[in-house]
């Protein structure tokens, strides 16, 4: 048992604060509920009575629900993030230095920058960029925005005492040169970031992530107001240093021991749990445990006996603690269109930021208040098309879209289709239980029907895929068809599924000696399937079982329950479906217990793809959103090869794609079930509404909508 590991894991759940969800757009998949308060909202939403929020000068958009998490690193859920984008903190309409346009494409931020950034090549194969921001641009509450706000995530985000103070799993600046001295504490400086000036400054892009085939994301510099976040705090060159006259005071020296106090109790109590779900102690863990403890006692004791406190170190824990804790629920200074009013009752009220000088393109918005606003999207259309709400985005079920359609035509409400930029999967655990084993990932695949899916849940409004693509990917556009031909098409055959199984361990009767036997398999399944027992087993006697969990709320969770257990008895998989909300599905799957002792190694859910597509993150062994396990050299050999393509060499990039499309419908992490022909609504009274795109929320075009 291997309790350090099951030790990282409890302790990202148990810090100050508790992560409750991450990854893409899974809500839509999943009717709303991945995130740590999105059932409640889900639920309270459909509860309680309807109040109506539009008016002349208000916007209403309906989610399926809300978590409140306004920054990045603690839940990822859709609907928080259009929440962020509305506000600047993340996407294409704040102050970032690159961003995506409606295509998708990275471009420079014209808005902030003043000219395009300097480019020089280093002798040791990196790169440094110099970035001049304009003199006039302002946070919401009037203040300057300055080159210390560019350089202060990656300076406080970067070690690795963010995460263990906070509970975040933001990373930092990964790509910039140093990271590594710097994440582990071995230097103050961090190399990659240099403030100039206060409208100047440089990042460099370590060798070893170059060359990469989407350079310009990496070059994407997102601020926070550090004068909010870290009054006290400024940055000299490549540190964080303290503001001129600034002095400890008893109070400053107080708040430090209290969070001092807060970081032994969490490792303490994040630690017994990790060796209570694992069983046993593993004597580096608790060395490791120990030696923690320690710092952070004599840290204490030394503030508690009078010797000197370091102030920056003390400044840099608390903005930490600040920027998790407050601007994470409250970001109350921000860059974008809007500014946040508050989030209670379900609701995100914004308002217009006066002080914004446009997106990328220089548009404004004019609408004087935002509200995001939780409901049940069961009812969506008929609140569009009533003026209840004035837009509803990304629906994916099947009958409304009908419904939404016919509204369209009876001049009801507008609407907007593309295709999906993301899908419907059954995701697995690759490296614990029967689904560590690829032919046993290959027989479930041909143990369904995923064209029921696309029937069934989306009413058409969907196809099925092969591999880890959608078919808004330029990837696809070029290269689609000619891949395609090249993979697995997997149906409902039980005899494939029984070929891959006998060439899997489990390929025995119970006494682990004798060959199961698919003639007897099918007469038992024949005479009684209620009752069916003839199951695979391994050498060791160990039934081949798989257990699902889905969310409750979601249809694809009843449509996988109603083929899967009883298709899976015809090739001697006892495969079972569990339901319950969408947070419990998330923990099992990001956390879960090692070995044979994990409950669950799939999970239905919807992923999104981002851009650029670097899959490396996903499925290489290092990759630090690996939620698969995957482990598998190939892997590793191709998602590190895909992202190295120089950028411009399109023609080899899509080769190598085609390769990684391969790998992953012979592997399988992940069975696409389908990818949506995706239709947003908008009542009658909204302008504008029609520049949507999979990369192009309302939340990005805001800038050039208005109300009639």
């Amino acid at each position: 048992m291997n309790v350090k590991k099951v030790f990282s894991q409890a302790f990202a759940l148990g810090l100050v604060l508790t992560l409750t969800a991450c990854g893409g757009s899974v809500n839509k998949d999943n009717n709303g509920s991945n995130a740590g308060d999105n059932n409640a909202s889900n639920e309270q939403a459909k509860d309680e009575e309807f109040k109506k929020q539009t008016n002349d000068d208000t916007l209403v958009v309906g989610v399926d629900s809300l978590g409140g998490e306004f920054i990045q690193g603690f839940n990822n859920s859709q609907n928080d993030v259009r929440a962020r984008e509305f506000m600047g903190i993340q996407g294409s309409v704040g102050y970032d230095t690159y961003v995506k346009d409606r295509g998708g494409k990275y471009v420079v931020n014209k808005t902030v920058l003043d000219g395009d950034p300097q480019e020089k090549e280093n002798e040791d194969g990196s790169k440094t960029f110099t970035f001049k921001i304009k003199k006039d641009l302002k946070w919401s509450d009037g203040k300057p925005v300055t080159a210390d706000d560019y350089l202060f995530k990656a300076l406080l985000h970067s070690p690795q005492d963010y995460a263990l103070i906070t509970g975040s799993t933001e990373i930092g600046g990964d790509s910039l040169k140093g990271y590594n001295d710097f994440r582990e504490g071995k230097t103050k400086e961090f190399e990659g970031v240099k403030k100039i000036d206060d409208h100047t400054f440089e990042i460099t892009l370590d060798s070893s992530f170059l060359p990469y085939f989407e350079e310009e994301s990496l070059k994407v510099m997102n601020p926070r107001p550090i004068h909010y976040i870290a009054p006290n705090l400024t940055i000299d060159g490549s540190k964080f240093a303290l503001k001129d006259g600034y002095k400890l005071s008893d109070d400053d020296k107080k708040a430090f021991i209290e969070s001092l106090d807060k970081q032994i109790e969490t490792e303490k109590s994040s630690y017994d749990e990790a060796v209570k779900e694992a069983g046993e102690e593993d004597p580096d863990a608790k060395k490791e445990h120990e030696e923690k403890i320690k710092t952070l006692e004599d840290k204490k004791k030394s503030a508690e006996s009078g010797n000197d406190i370091d102030p920056t170190e003390m400044l840099v824990e608390q903005a930490m603690l600040f920027d998790a804790n407050e601007y994470r629920k409250a970001p109350k200074v921000t860059c974008g269109p809007y500014k946040f009013v508050s989030f209670e009752n379900n609701m995100v009220k914004m308002e217009l930021n006066d002080q914004y000088a446009g997106d990328f393109e220089g548009h404004k918005a004019t609408i004087p208040n935002v509200i995001i606003q939780a409901i049940n999207p069961e009812i969506s259309v008929d609140l569009v098309q009533n003026g209840d709400i004035d837009v509803f985005e990304e629906e994916m079920n099947g009958s409304r879209i009908s419904q939404m359609r016919k509204a369209a035509d009876e001049k009801k409400l507008q609407y907007v289709a593309y295709d999906r930029n993301g899908y419907g999967c059954l995701s697995f655990l690759t490296d614990r239980g029967p689904t560590q084993y690829k032919e046993v990932r290959q027989a479930i695949a041909f143990l369904m029907n995923r064209d029921d899916f696309v029937q069934n849940f989306a009413g058409g409004y969907a196809v099925v895929t092969n591999g880890m693509y959608g078919s808004s990917q330029w990837m696809y556009k070029e290269r689609g068809a000619d891949v395609e031909g090249k993979l697995t098409k997997y149906t409902l055959n039980v005899d494939e599924a029984n070929k891959r199984l006998d060439n899997s361990p489990y390929k025995f009767e119970k006494d682990g000696k004798t060959a199961w036997d698919v003639k007897k398999a099918a007469e038992e399944y024949k005479n009684n399937a209620d009752k069916f027992d003839y199951y695979r087993y391994d050498e060791n006697g160990k039934k081949l079982q798989v257990n699902q969990f889905g969310s409750k709320d979601s249809e694809i969770t009843t449509l996988l329950s109603n083929q899967l257990p009883d298709n899976a008895k015809q090739a001697g998989l006892e495969y079972n479906v569990q339901a319950g909300d969408f947070n419990t599905l998330l923990n099992y799957r990001e956390n879960p217990k090692e070995g044979d002792k994990a409950e669950y190694t799939a999970f239905n859910m919807g992923l999104g793809f981002g851009t650029p597509f670097d899959p490396f993150y996903q499925y290489n062994s290092k990759g630090n959103d690996n939620k698969t396990k995957t482990n598998d050299p190939q892997a590793d050999k191709i998602t590190e090869e895909l992202r190295r393509i120089k950028p411009g060499e399109n023609e080899a990039y899509l080769d190598k794609w085609e390769e990684f499309q391969k790998w992953y419908n012979d592997y399988l992490p992940e069975i696409p079930l389908y990818s949506n022909n995706i239709h947003s609504s908008a009542s009658s009274r909204v302008k504008g509404f029609d520049g949507l795109t999979p990369e192009w929320a309302v939340s990005c075009q805001i800038n050039q909508m208005s109300l009639k």
